[in-house]
């Protein structure tokens, strides 16, 4: 194997793993809030990882540009749709709000 190959076969496996915790994060965690967190955080960084890897292993200067977009893309929608849908599943009612330590979205959703 070249060093190449060592690399993306690393920086695949990193993004597999936090792909993996995603995952797992979604399935074990006990509120809408927290599921949304781990689906959102960790699989971001891994399919980071893995459009990374596809970029370097098949680096040709047009591919390796697109993969870098479409991370940019990805770092700069997730929040924003992870957010849309934490205030939705707040309004909506199935978040268990047991476990919110301070409510700042209370008075947003009083005066509505």
């Amino acid at each position: 194997m070249s060093p190449l190959e060592i690399f993306v076969v690393l920086l695949s496996a990193f993004g597999a793993f936090f792909m993996l915790v995603s995952a797992i994060g979604i399935v074990r965690l006990p509120d809408v809030f927290s599921r949304m967190h781990a689906g959102g955080k960790a699989s971001t960084v891994g399919v980071s990882a893995m459009l990374l890897a596809a970029g370097f292993y098949f680096f040709e200067e047009f591919l390796f540009y697109r993969m870098i977009l479409l991370i940019a893309l990805l770092f700069a929608t997730l929040p924003i749709a992870t957010s849309a849908m934490s205030r939705a599943a707040y309004r909506t009612g199935p978040a268990k709000r047991k476990h919110l330590n301070y409510d700042d979205m209370a008075n947003d959703v009083s005066e509505k």
